[in-house]
This record gives structure tokens, sequence and C-alpha cells, in this order.
């Protein structure tokens, strides 16, 4: 809200706007509009003693004006096209920290035009009244003055001018860090969906045939050491929160996966359940592994990226072992795709502070140099992974 000055501005802009449309039709246009009208005001001085024709009250409380020639009454830090016209966001001696949302206004003083644009690029404070939870502004005298609200403005006849709150609405705000989660997770998305479907098909007999006892031994351990990889993953995520925001997801499906394994009755579990767990698993070790090794800048203390490393480096162990059971071994088989993105990950990481690279990546890439695995498959793997050490 603003009486004086700026109003008179605002009312002459909008009657230009009304006679000449075609001048008005962008926001550049306008600003330099403001800009002519604000110049003219600096050399008239149209409402250079407003103070003998207004009378303002704060809270009931009457007070006294120095000379000045508008008066504006704000609820945001955001006046005349963005400026913070309070002059600031924090609390100080006199007045406390200005907020949308605490029911109080803040009143100030506007002394010409030229502090109107010098206040666009420096934070003035001098201007400051009052803060307060109510505004009475009396006009006095025989002619009105113009007054503006959110830029619409018009010529008030003399009288009184109340401002009071009068409720609440919700609003949107913008989260970034919600914003970056999503990003990723799109991201993920993205390129899950241009993979090739690795579920093995499973005819409707053998989705309900029952592991053999071996496979079931070995579908348990892999259970436990993916139940020890969420265990220190959710002790790293009480002091780094990005890797709950970006293993959230893998976290809860394999945590879901893993509730339909017995431990009791490994002899209950149907080819259908193993590799629902199994695939979950993987996408969690994944994921884990893309996120640590270079995607993402972590700094994790020494003691939690050991463990860390080692809970991962045994879910890989025995994701290996799984991948020795026939019905398993395409879903398990690390492909062409895997390897490149993890690669990719590698290559773009945004900084060049320390990351976390598992100890057992090294003794992997040691055994494929060592000896290399027979079929046109594998040899494309073995370079591949000659290749990651240099991150």
């Amino acid at each position: 809200f603003g009486i004086g000055l700026d109003a008179k501005i605002s009312l002459e802009f909008n009657n230009k706007r009304e006679e000449h449309p075609e001048k008005c039709r962008s926001r550049t246009k306008n600003m330099m509009w403001y800009g002519v009208l604000g110049t003219k005001e600096l050399l008239q001085r149209t409402y250079k003693n407003l103070e003998q024709k207004v009378q303002l009250e704060c809270d009931g409380q009457y007070i006294p004006l120095p000379s000045l020639q508008g008066i504006a009454v704000l609820n945001i830090p955001s006046y005349a096209g963005g400026t913070n016209f309070w002059g600031g966001t924090k609390e100080d001696d006199i007045f406390g920290a200005p907020s949308f949302d605490d029911k109080i206004l803040e009143v100030v003083a506007v002394f010409g035009s030229m502090q109107m644009a010098v206040s666009r690029v420096i934070k003035l404070q001098h201007h400051r009244i009052a803060q307060c939870r109510s505004v009475k502004i009396t006009i006095l005298g025989d002619e009105g003055v113009p007054i503006q609200v959110d830029g619409e403005a018009w010529i008030q006849p003399p009288g009184v001018i109340k401002i009071v709150h009068k409720n609440r609405a919700q609003m949107l705000t913008r989260d970034r860090a919600f914003e970056s989660t999503l990003k990723s997770w799109e991201d993920k998305l993205r390129y899950d969906s241009c993979r090739p479907a690795l579920r093995p098909h499973l005819y409707p007999q053998q989705s309900v045939d029952l592991a053999t006892e071996e496979e079931a031994t070995q579908l348990q351990h892999c259970a436990q050491a993916a139940e020890e990889l969420i265990t220190r993953i959710c002790e790293a995520a009480k002091t780094h929160s990005l890797l709950e925001q970006e293993l959230a997801h893998a976290v809860n499906a394999s945590s879901h996966a893993l509730n339909k394994t017995h431990p009791k009755f490994p002899e209950s579990l149907t080819r259908n359940t193993a590799i629902e767990i199994a695939s979950n698993v993987k996408a969690l070790h994944n994921e884990t592994e893309s996120l640590l090794v270079g995607r993402v800048p972590l700094q994790l203390d020494s003691p939690q990226e050991e463990q860390l490393s080692t809970a991962l480096h045994l879910v890989d162990v025995e994701l290996g072992k799984l991948a020795e059971i026939t019905w398993l071994y395409h879903l398990l088989q690390s492909t062409a795709e895997e390897d490149h993105s993890l690669e990719f990950a590698k290559r773009n990481s945004r900084s060049a502070m320390f990351r976390i690279v598992p100890k057992f990546k090294k003794e992997k890439i040691q055994r494929h140099k060592a000896a290399p695995q027979p079929g046109s498959g594998d040899n494309k793997s073995g370079p591949h992974e000659a290749n990651s050490p240099g991150n």
C-alpha cells in the first residue's frame, strides 16, 4: 500500500497506459515509463509536504512524521517491481526481522523518487518508521490524495484509511532440495525406460516352483548382506541427507522385498519371490555404487566409509553367487548399459572433492586383468572395468 509520491507515479502510468496501450506492452517499456515519470516528480516534488496532509497512527499511537513525500505499508519483501524497500531481512536493535506470515506490517517513508531508485541497488534503512499490527492514516484538508494498492492507483478523498490483518491463505513455496531429488529420480526413470527388461521369463508353472534348499540358502545370505547395507546407509544418512534423498526409493523397495523372506522356512521360497528380491537388491547395489563412485561429491567419516564400502562389497559377492543360478543369470549378469552408466557418472562428477571408491573395485579389476573370461560379452566388460581406476 502506498500514499503520496509512489501512488501518483502509478496513477500517471495507469492513465498513460489507457491512453496509449501500444506504448506499454512490455516490461522494459513499462520500467522506462516509470523512470520517466519518476524523473518528472524529481523536479516537480508534488507532495513535498505530505506530512501536513496526512496523519499516521500505528497500533493506536500517533506517529509524528518528518518531511516526506509518501508513505508505504509493506507485508512482503518486494515493492515496486521486486525492491526490498524495508532495506533488509534481519532484525536489529530497534526492529524485528520482517516476515510475510507474522501479522505485522512494516511502515516506511518515501522521501523522493531518487530514494526509490537508489533503493533498488542499495539497502537503505533510514526511512523506516514502524512495525505494527494496525495502521491508520487520516487524510486531512479538502483535497484528495493519490493512493495505490499493488500498483492500482486512484485519488482518495479526505477520510480515514485503516489497514489490519484479515485472514491467511496457504501458499506454495519453492523447495530446491526437493527439486534436485525429483530431477535425479526423473533421470533414473528415463534411463530405466531405455534399458531392456532383465526379468527372466518364467512360464506359469515355473513361477510357482519352489527354489531348492541350496538356492534358498544362497538367497538368505544375499538378504543378510542387503540388510547390512541398508543399515549402513541409514546410519550414514543421519549426517548426510543426500544419501537419504538419492537412495530412499531403492532402500524402501529392497526392505519391502526382503520382508518376504522367511529364514525359518526357506523351503517355502518361490522363484517369483526370489526374482523380486534379487532384482531389488541388485537395484539397491547399483544405485549405491553409482552414487558413491563419482556422480555426487560426498565426504564421509573414515569409519562410515569403510563400513559402507565393506557392506557394498558383500552384497556384490552374494549377487555374484546368485548369478550362478541358471534362472537368475540373465537378471544379475552385468550389462553393457550399466557399465556405461557407471562410467558416465565417473566422467561427469561435478567436483574434485573426496569421493568414496570401494576397495573391492580394485580387486575386481585385478581379477579381470589376471584371468579374463572367455566369450564376447566378457571381453567387452573386462577392458571397460580396467579403465575405471582413472577415477
